[in-house]
């Protein structure tokens, strides 16, 4: 496993060091090396581990289109079958044959696979080393930007409870604990106990609900839209009255003032001033900050742990499990090895990192997350996957595979509204069509019971035409890594 000094670990990302970067470039002609400098963006191709990419620069294009017309990449391999070749040679050395154990662990039978095996076989691939560092080093400002804008939320409840964890906020952030705590393990821990006594607090203020924001208001909303007459109009607005007066919320006097007006000049049901006061009362509802509060209480939940806000401690346990880190670190003690057959192990390890390189480069460059298949199956030649995230909570994943028997197979799938699925699938050989078509059913039900609705479910030949649904998958919209890794 690699070791990091605190000076070295700011430069831990190294794009000069892609190996399958410096492969790209060796074919790229006069004019797309132009293209590139013009780009400026070569020294910055995996600072996408530090910051999400909003936008695809032209350079970016260029690289990707050499990157996937590149002759070097054409058969990358299976990435399982080379782990294993080297694991196979590195027995047969008394120096490096204790080192096995640990890469082993990376090598899991696709017989394994489960949604919690799937996800942390992508966590420790070795694609996301460099997320993690950005992860460690971001954890501090993250907690910073989390209580910041709690502390925000909490001005638009006018309770002593909210002013009074307003002020323990306050204290925290003024504390000489936050900036020692990504370097001092006692200040890290004495942080994260700062931290759950806020969250405590927040789980007691959001149970105390202003009147304004309970169900009784939103129910009486719903049944002043629908009151069709005059003396129902008035009676809800009556008992919105009544209600309202216990709220301390800025816009309680407001919505008061409407209804006490309303009740002395209302004489139809259809009046301007009516629905106006409906929409103020349906904004004044909306405006509620409960919602968002929550989500800022799971988030504070992520920032309990004493060792992941120590720097040092997050980087060492996270790179024991990351696959990327034990192979660089072979790769250094192979380069210094007397052993015979050092050379030919080296040249196997570094064949991995370039194959790890490949998909960290061409997931900068296409905006997702690209990671070659990690599990071990014998009817497997080579294969990715790729996830990204579009609009309005959509996701989309791509799996390529290359079967022993039944040659290529492409999944195009698309999940949108939580739970609604649509998967297509392009197979090179019609025995693999029919024997999807065949199973569909099956199929269906195994995704009705996982939660998932199969909207529709499409098989085509390779020779066929391209659907929406493919189309669907390169959405034009920037970088919104759409797989979510944890460490």
């Amino acid at each position: 496993m690699i070791q990091l000094s605190p000076e070295a670990r700011l430069t831990i990302i190294l794009p000069n060091t892609n190996k399958a970067l410096s492969e790209v470039i060796k074919n790229a002609t006069p004019e797309q090396l132009e293209t590139l400098k013009e780009g400026k963006d070569i020294k910055s191709l995996l600072t996408s581990a530090f910051q999400d990419k909003t936008t695809a620069s032209k350079s970016d294009q260029t690289l990707l289109d050499l990157l996937k017309n590149s002759s070097s990449f054409k058969n990358i391999g299976n990435f399982s079958d080379s782990l294993q070749s080297l694991l196979k040679e590195m027995k047969t050395s008394p120096e490096m044959a204790p080192k096995v154990p640990v890469l082993e662990n990376f090598l899991k039978n696709m017989i394994s696979l489960d949604p919690q095996n799937l996800k942390k076989q992508i966590a420790s691939s070795g694609v996301f080393m460099e997320s993690k560092f950005a992860t460690a080093l971001n954890k501090v400002p993250d907690l910073i930007q989390n209580l910041e804008t709690l502390k925000s939320l909490l001005t638009k409840i006018p309770t002593n409870d909210a002013k009074a964890l307003q002020n323990t906020i306050t204290s925290l952030l003024t504390s000489s604990i936050l900036p020692s705590a990504s370097t001092n393990p006692q200040s890290a821990l004495q942080l994260t106990e700062g931290v759950k006594k806020i969250t405590e607090i927040l789980q007691s203020l959001i149970t105390k609900t202003d009147s304004l924001y309970s169900k009784e208001v939103a129910a009486l909303a719903i049944k002043l839209d629908q009151s069709s007459t005059l003396s129902e109009i008035k009676n809800t607005l009556s008992e919105l009255y009544g209600t309202l007066l216990s709220s301390k919320a800025p816009d309680a006097n407001s919505l008061l003032d409407s209804i006490e007006k309303l009740l002395k000049t209302l004489t139809s049901t259809s009046t301007n001033e009516l629905s106006t006061f409906s929409d103020e009362l349906k904004s004044a509802i909306e405006s509620n900050s409960t919602k968002e509060i929550i989500t800022i209480k799971t988030k504070l939940s992520e920032f309990t742990n004493p060792k992941e806000l120590h720097t040092e401690t997050f980087i060492k346990e996270a790179m024991e499990s990351d696959l990327k880190s034990h192979l660089l670190s072979l790769h250094e003690e192979l380069s210094q090895s007397t052993d015979p057959s050092g050379p030919k192990l080296l040249e196997q390890a570094d064949k991995l990192l370039t194959q790890i390189d490949y998909h960290q480069l061409l997931s900068h460059l296409s905006s997702s997350n690209s990671i070659y298949f990690p599990f071990v199956w014998d009817q497997l030649e080579g294969g990715s996957l790729a996830f990204k995230k579009g609009k309005e909570k959509k996701f989309y994943c791509e799996i390529n595979l290359k079967l022993k028997e039944y040659g290529e197979l492409d999944l195009m799938m698309g999940l949108y509204d939580e739970t609604q699925l649509e998967i297509q699938a392009h197979t090179e050989k019609s025995a693999l069509k029919a024997l999807i078509q065949d199973n569909i059913a099956n199929l269906r039900s195994l995704l009705i019971q996982a939660g998932l609705t199969p909207r529709s479910i499409r098989v085509f030949e390779r020779s066929e035409a391209h659907t929406p649904l493919q189309e669907s998958y390169h959405p034009s919209e920037g970088s919104d890594m759409g797989f979510e890794v944890k460490v």
